[in-house]
């Protein structure tokens, strides 16, 4: 079996201790949408920011943190963490895992390169010169949202700016499953959405997309409907995966049953809303997955139980999503040939968003193969009994 990704690969530098009532972060704050400003649990890329407050980032950045170093520097962005996560717990299956993407000609491309050499991935770059490797600041308050802990995101496109879809391998679409993460941060393949995934289907490919925020278009039209590629590109999606604010923006409603609703006038084949750690939404109209009516499911009580047994357990929410996307996938390939439940695959997703928690950054550095499986699946087998499997 073969998954092959692309999307949005970056290193992430994770700020822990950010206080978001603190006097340097509250200044940035964004007043009118798209204005460049800070946004609480939203992203804006750097250059925008220091437009917006008219000095160079490393100097606001230096003040946000109070000069402090980072807690912690690890492979980032919605497609490489997922890839990475459905690639550890199926490693021991013989799964190939591949992923296709850009970096620059900077150190960063390096430090990628290297922390995906510790994974069961086969990764194929394009290279960039003269431009900087993406890359995204987190500005993390872990006393956020009543404790909960919320994320803001800085992001630098830098090479992605320049992926090349067009010199993707005929290869690439020789796959079981194509996962597409974060494609608003890589322009030239957000545009070219709807061919790349209609050719993929051709080929029998099961399509799984993953969205992110689109600071692009909400600068562009604060008000106005986000496109993903273009509106044929639904009809080539076997399963869309957002968070609550992307689903309301990219349908244009106020609502996530709303949203669903369109999306699935629009031809998605199924879907997942998630709504950080409240109750996330699913439905199936019963292509490419089992059918499943349109319901609400909780996130992991085994993962709430234990982080307020012992709150030094507590890592960052960074990568929750992430991991919550790369569960869904892992247990999509699991489940083929057969025709995937996506309730099961929810059990694992729910798990593995569940799981991020618990240590920092996105992206899981395992000491020894098939580890992350054996520490998930006490969480999976808790979530089944939670919902009633």
């Amino acid at each position: 079996m073969k998954i092959t990704a692309t999307g949005c690969c970056l290193i992430d530098v994770l700020y822990r201790e950010i206080s978001y009532a603190g006097d340097a972060f509250c200044r940035l704050l964004s007043r009118v949408p798209g204005d460049g400003g800070l946004i609480p649990g939203g992203l804006v890329l750097a250059n925008d920011l220091e437009a917006f407050a008219g000095r160079p980032f490393p100097e606001l950045l230096y003040e946000i943190s109070g000069g402090t170093e980072p807690t912690a520097v690890n492979l980032g962005g919605p497609a490489i963490v997922a890839l990475v996560h459905a690639a550890q717990l199926l490693e021991k299956q013989g799964v190939e895992s591949r992923f296709y993407g850009i970096v620059g000609d900077d150190p960063l491309a390096g430090q990628i390169k290297s922390f995906i050499g510790e994974t069961p991935i086969q990764a194929f770059f394009q290279y960039m010169d003269k431009s900087p490797s993406p890359s995204t600041v987190v500005l993390a308050d872990p006393y956020a949202l009543e404790g909960k802990g919320e994320r803001s995101f800085v992001h630098t496109i830098g090479a992605a700016e320049h992926l090349a879809v067009e010199q993707f391998p005929d290869d690439f679409y020789d796959t079981d499953i194509l996962l597409i993460g974060g494609s608003a941060l890589v322009p030239p393949l957000h545009a070219a959405l709807t061919p790349l995934l209609k050719r993929a289907k051709e080929h029998g490919a099961l399509t799984i997309v993953g969205t992110v925020y689109d600071f692009r278009s909400q600068k562009r039209d604060p008000k106005g409907i986000w496109p993903l590629g273009d509106r044929d590109s639904y009809r080539f999606i076997d399963l869309l995966v957002c968070d609550e604010e992307e689903a309301l923006r990219l349908s244009a409603t106020t609502r996530i049953e709303d949203a669903a609703n369109r999306f699935i006038d629009w031809g998605v084949g199924a879907l997942v809303i998630t709504r950080g750690a409240r109750h996330y939404l699913l439905w199936s109209g019963g292509k490419q997955f089992l059918s499943h009516e349109m319901a609400m499911l909780p996130v992991s009580r085994w993962v709430d139980d234990r982080l307020a047994a012992d709150p030094s357990l507590k890592g960052d929410t960074t990568g929750c999503g992430d991991n919550f996307l790369g569960g869904l996938v892992a247990s999509s390939a699991m489940q083929l040939p057969k025709k995937p439940s996506l309730r099961e695959a929810a059990a694992w997703a729910a798990a593995s968003g569940g799981f991020a928690c618990f240590y920092h950054g996105g992206t899981y550095h395992q000491k020894r193969k098939g580890e992350k499986r054996r520490l998930l699946e006490p969480i999976v087998f808790s979530y089944r009994r939670q919902i009633g499997d």
